[in-house]
């Protein structure tokens, strides 16, 4: 069967705008210390990861036991580097609690920066 050359690039073009906006499964994902994220406090422990992008813009949702815990929006910045693990890229804040600011992920050559990082970030490993 012969495809017309403008069926294949309608075929193309959808593929294309399709995978411009990607949802993924969810991840597991381990915060080591308690952190507010979107101004909610997340306790440190095990949770899952799942992140809605649309181009560079992304929506990252906490969850715990199968229930939503915390979201936030974020954009997706390329790093360069191949990340080996996830992590956390948090800002301690004056007051000694700390911020989630950063989110990278394993296998993948860029993060999700959830806001302005400061001189004061400190990086903690995730699993």
């Amino acid at each position: 069967m012969k495809f017309k050359p403008s069926v294949c690039a309608t075929m193309l073009l959808l593929l294309v705008s399709f995978s411009a906006y990607a949802k993924n499964a969810r991840r597991p994902f381990i915060l080591h210390t308690t952190v507010n994220m979107n101004g909610a406090e997340v306790p440190a422990g095990a949770y899952e990861l799942s992140w809605d992008s649309q181009s560079s813009k992304v929506q990252v949702t906490l969850w715990k036991d199968g229930q939503f815990f915390a979201t936030a929006q974020g954009n997706w910045v390329k790093s360069g580097v191949l990340y080996t693990g996830d992590a956390a890229l948090l800002r301690v804040n004056p007051d000694g609690s700390r911020s989630l600011m950063e989110i990278r992920i394993a296998g993948v050559k860029k993060s999700i920066v959830l806001q302005e990082a400061s001189d004061s970030a400190v990086q903690v490993g995730a699993r």
